[in-house]
């Protein structure tokens, strides 16, 4: 990944999660809020990774 374009989209997600927090009027919000983009984030990154190393020929029926 090209580090220009790395900070672009690391800005483009810095300024989504401080737009969402400001949805928040609690202490408790910003952590369900926080927590939720977290889950977000790991769900997303689990998909990149797994295809990262799927096999050429694709997975089989039980994920291999």
């Amino acid at each position: 990944m090209v580090h220009d374009e790395y900070e672009r989209q690391m800005g483009a997600v810095k300024t989504a999660a401080a737009r969402i927090f400001d949805l928040a009027e609690t202490e408790e919000e910003v952590c369900r809020l926080e927590k939720a983009i977290n889950h977000e984030i790991m769900y997303l990154a689990a998909i990149a990774q797994s295809e990262l190393v799927k096999p050429a020929g694709g997975w089989d029926q039980f994920g291999r």
